[in-house]
């Protein structure tokens, strides 16, 4: 009896309108994701129920029913941004620089797919216990690729969860080695018709780092240090195109610098919905 050896493996591939779609590796096994295990409908083409793959140049998002008010009209649009900055002084002998770079720390807790469906759940089951999770485990250096060498780790500032509303509860950031909470996000529902509160919208508000008064220090984070995000979603309904990614900002810490800070403990965690820091519109 002769076995065939495989050669080449490349997954199935396929396109969904013009989009290439490739199985191979989408979704990452666990413990960088969880959706490999959970069977996501995103991870393979042969189960996609919608999403990001459906998007292309041209196409129009629209129910089914729906008719194009603007079938033969190109539409337009503009954005306007306003940049603010504070000149740059170098550090002297008694002073230091009065900014540091910033690095950007990146991460999907639906690695790496770009997003993902919420399942919903059983019939029958409370609103309230309708609840779908996702895990990420990764190490910190997997953000920024320092040299091990001559750094030490980073001086978390700036933590961005980023999901969709409304089916949105709540994202997470730990530290997975310590059991530290790092950061905890709740949407923020609008009460009002002020900017930034107004009624029927949501706020996503980051979480946030500095030396100024009412800030929490830095979280010093080691290149090796395990990090997890949990996200957790309503799953009443179905819905495609979900997405858990933290938009981060540090500052690298060096062999030769000095940690501005340690671990908080654990009751120090910075939660995001008890301080509010929307975007600035132009």
């Amino acid at each position: 009896q002769s076995h065939a050896n495989r050669i080449c493996q490349r997954g199935i591939e396929g396109t969904i309108g013009g989009n290439k779609f490739v199985n191979n590796n989408r979704c990452a096994p666990f413990p960088q994701s969880d959706l490999q295990i959970q069977n996501n409908p995103t991870c393979s083409i042969e189960n996609y129920r919608g999403g990001l793959v459906c998007c292309n140049h041209m196409h129009s998002l629209l129910d089914k029913q729906q008719q194009i008010p603007w079938a033969d009209q190109v539409l337009e649009y503009h954005l306007k941004f306003r940049f603010y900055f504070e000149e740059y002084k170098e550090a002297s002998d008694n002073v230091p620089a009065s900014h540091e770079d910033l690095l950007r720390l990146y991460w999907q807790t639906e690695a790496h797919a770009g997003e993902y469906d919420i399942v919903p759940c059983d019939e029958g089951v409370p609103r309230s216990q309708c609840i779908y999770i996702i895990t990420s485990r990764w190490k910190v250096n997997d953000m920024v690729g320092l040299d091990p060498a001559t750094a030490d780790g980073v001086n978390l500032i700036y933590a961005g969860p980023h999901c969709h509303a409304p089916s949105c509860l709540s994202m997470e950031l730990y530290n997975a080695d310590t059991g530290h909470l790092i950061c905890h996000m709740e949407p923020v529902y609008g009460q009002s018709d002020n900017v930034y509160d107004e009624n029927g919208f949501l706020s996503i508000p980051p979480c946030v780092w500095g030396h100024e008064e009412g800030l929490q220090k830095p979280v010093f984070l080691p290149l090796n240090a395990t990090v997890m995000s949990i996200k957790r979603n309503n799953n009443t309904f179905f819905h495609s195109g979900e997405m858990a990614s933290w938009q981060m900002r540090g500052a690298a810490v060096y062999k030769d610098s000095v940690k501005t800070v340690s671990f908080n403990p654990p009751a120090a965690a910075a939660r995001s919905s008890l301080r509010r820091e929307p975007a600035r519109e132009g």
